[in-house]
């Protein structure tokens, strides 16, 4: 077996563990355990390291997939469009959660000292003009 081809399953088993872990995750983030979201992370670098690693194997002249290559790929097909809509799911919540994350901490920057008040010592001060 080649490197490219070590490669090539290399890919194909984290492609695998990264659909398996996608469809655990709960499109309510509050939902998920923790490390849940970090560890889809994980996966997705180790993917891409192995993309280009791939990458540079098939940057040769003479390179060429074999039948046996071909036939991994239609598999790495298959997931990738099985997760894609669950990663745009994921991916819609997670912007949503941050934008109410947003929201909900402008809205508090407004009060922020509103409420406090100022040391008088007993003596009403009338700021009105």
């Amino acid at each position: 077996m080649d490197a490219y081809q070590l490669r090539l399953a290399e890919f194909l088993e984290l492609t695998e563990k990264l659909n398996a872990q996608a469809k655990t995750v709960h499109s309510k983030m509050e939902n998920n355990e923790e490390g849940q979201l970090e560890s889809v992370q994980v996966l997705f670098e180790r993917r891409q390291a192995v993309i280009n690693q791939l990458s540079e194997y098939t940057k040769a002249a003479e390179f060429e997939w074999t039948s046996e290559d071909k036939k991994v790929i239609s598999q790495l097909k298959g997931y990738e469009d099985e997760m894609q809509p669950l990663l745009n799911r994921l991916h819609q919540s997670f912007t949503t959660q941050m934008n109410r994350l947003n929201q909900t901490s402008q809205a508090s920057k407004k009060y922020v000292g509103a409420y406090q008040t100022k040391s008088t010592e007993g003596s009403f001060i009338d700021q009105r003009k």
